[in-house]
């Protein structure tokens, strides 16, 4: 049965408050590689209108690109491909629209989402260094609105619009040194991960693991080294939401975006709401870049990441066992299958809400989240308005666009809900407010 978190209003409201633990700029990146989309204080060129937003990393390499190296590069991301860039070379050749430029700032769903309801950029601080202009033009968030957050006085108006853009998976990375990997990849069944992650599986020779995997040895003694994130995280949220739509009570241990440690004294009871109790052994790290290099460098570790930072850090991810009981590796085309057949769950016609938390088809990965843009009814400038109706149309109904998210480890969504997307976004995002 499906399981979901609504958003309340006292979380958008102190979401405001993680504005100061932001995350920066991808290390690595030359500046002369950084796109308008992460970070400039100039304005921008000449007949060029900036339309500016905040909010959730998951999609950050597929909207501004984070590696230094195709394909995760800013270069033939969504925003510079689309977009004008800056430098103009990060257009392959484009840009499809040059009348707009783009400028994204990863900081986090929550406080992305909060930048978007009162309409003012999210500050520069120590870790976050991504210039947003005035006016907040959209948000990302893997979270659903609820539909009852009110917009602040600000240049735009109306009621908030939202529209699944990309679906994603989380991947069980791991480091293979010192385990006899299969040829496929390790096996893991639902049975097998849950117990990883309640920390009663504390090894890689684990006869849960070995009958996993037709009998073979792992390992013959490598402990199990988990690393969760140490953050707010919608990772942690599609995880945690995965296990307690499986398990029910057996995993007992909370849904939510954000990770603790379990104290001496045990589990509490009752959960602190939107967390997760982690195993106080488990080790943490922050951002899905800071899970993936902990994996890296800890022999006999897993964790859990976003596909697209898996690739782009060269990790191998275990294939886990879905509800059909099939097992699946990890692939756009595995992403995409959970979703197939999936309908819209939010009763308004200006907001799209499609969420799986335990995929029943034979052919899905069983791990997956949408990501979401958010919208005004009402722009005060229309040429912002007329940017983001043309960019919805391209990312969701080009194969360009489509094998630019593929290429990354995202996974374009069915085309019946693409549809649903461009509908809306059509029908309610102006410069005039709808009925």
């Amino acid at each position: 049965m499906a399981f979901y978190r609504d958003r309340q209003l006292t979380h958008l409201a102190s979401s405001i408050s993680v504005f100061a633990i932001t995350i920066g700029l991808v290390v690595g990146q030359s500046a002369t590689q950084k796109s308008l989309a992460q970070t400039s204080t100039t304005p921008a060129p000449s007949g060029v209108t900036s339309i500016n937003g905040s909010g959730g990393g998951s999609v950050n390499t597929l909207l501004v690109g984070t590696g230094t190296t195709s394909p995760y590069a800013p270069k033939g991301s969504w925003f510079n491909t689309y977009g004008v860039g800056n430098p103009k070379t990060l257009n392959p050749p484009g840009p499809v629209n040059p009348l707009v430029t783009w400028r994204y700032a990863a900081i986090n769903s929550s406080a992305g989402v909060a930048a978007f309801f009162t309409q003012t950029p999210p500050p520069l601080t120590a870790t976050n260094t991504a210039t947003i202009l005035r006016p907040v033009s959209f948000a990302d968030t893997d979270d659903p609105i609820t539909g009852t957050e009110k917009l602040s006085p600000g240049p735009n108006a109306g009621i908030p619009i939202q529209v699944p853009v990309i679906t994603y998976g989380v991947s069980l990375a791991y480091n293979p040194t010192g385990l006899n990997v299969p040829a496929g990849g390790i096996k893991l069944s639902r049975a097998t991960y849950l117990g990883i992650f309640n920390g009663t599986i504390t090894n890689w020779n684990d006869a849960k693991i070995k009958a996993d995997n037709g009998g073979r040895v792992i390992a013959v003694n490598k402990p199990i080294v988990v690393v969760r994130r140490s953050d707010n995280s919608a990772n942690t949220f599609t995880l945690s939401n995965n296990l307690r739509a499986a398990f029910g009570a057996t995993w007992n241990r909370g849904v939510g975006e954000k990770s603790i440690a379990q104290p001496a004294s045990g589990i509490p009871n009752p959960l602190p709401a939107n967390t997760v109790v982690w195993p106080a052994n488990f080790q943490s790290a922050a951002k899905s870049g800071g899970v993936a290099t902990k994996i890296k460098t800890t022999a006999g570790a897993i964790g859990y990441v976003d596909n697209s930072t898996r690739l782009a850090n060269g990790l191998q991810a275990a294939v886990l066992q879905n509800k059909a009981g099939t097992y699946n590796p990890i692939s756009s085309t595995s992403i995409r299958n959970a979703f197939v057949g999936a309908t819209d769950q939010d009763p308004s016609p200006r907001r799209i809400k499609i969420v799986v938390t335990d995929p029943t088809a034979a052919n899905a990965y069983p791990l997956v989240s949408a990501s979401y843009l958010l919208f005004y009814d009402k722009y005060a400038d229309v040429k912002i308005a007329n940017g983001i109706k043309g960019f919805i149309g391209w990312a969701l109904g080009t194969t360009a666009a489509d094998n630019i998210a593929t290429a990354r480890g995202y996974a374009p969504l069915p085309d019946a809900i693409k549809t649903q997307s461009k509908g809306v976004v059509n029908s309610y995002v102006n410069n005039a407010l709808n009925p």
